[in-house]
């Protein structure tokens, strides 16, 4: 198997220009945990997580992990506040432009390692075609339904 044969292919994405308004909805609506930023060419600029996010919002000092232990710190008024003027930030200034991607033809076993092997935890990864547009997304449970099927139809063979 391929990741052609298991990428979910109808793929929601935002294009730059939209706001983190737009993909909270879109979150909270699709019960997704990643979203694509594409171009008009649907070239994959980066990604929206709610890793990103979330540093967004936190104080600098423990964004950047300056500060391990912050059972310390109260709870900030800066912290609503980020939240508050980041709603219309456009996408493109928060991209996560350090996502894994990956070709239709790569294997389930290599798409497995990569989610097992990464030293970042990896929500899912995207097919592009060899110039960069997107395809495809696979999370890890396309994978294990995808082999659990597989197996399934050889118990009942």
């Amino acid at each position: 198997m391929i990741a052609a044969n298991i990428m979910t292919k109808s793929v929601l994405a935002l294009s730059p220009d939209k706001t983190v308004i737009d993909a909270m909805k879109l979150i909270s609506q699709q019960k997704i945990r990643q979203i694509p930023v594409v171009d008009s060419d649907n070239r994959v600029l980066g990604v929206i997580t709610p890793r990103k996010l979330m540093k967004a919002i936190l104080p600098k000092y423990i964004a950047e992990g300056m500060v391990e232990d912050v059972r310390f710190a109260p709870e900030l008024p800066e912290f609503s506040q980020n939240i508050d003027s980041l709603a219309f930030k456009k996408i493109d200034e928060l991209l996560d432009r350090d996502f894994v991607s990956i070709t239709p033809g790569t294997s389930t076993m290599e798409i497995a390692a990569l989610f097992v092997n990464s030293k970042k935890p990896i929500e899912s990864i995207l097919v592009l075609d060899d110039k960069k547009r997107l395809l495809g997304i696979i999370s890890p449970w396309d994978i294990f339904k995808k082999l659990w099927d597989y197996a399934d139809k050889k118990r009942n063979n």
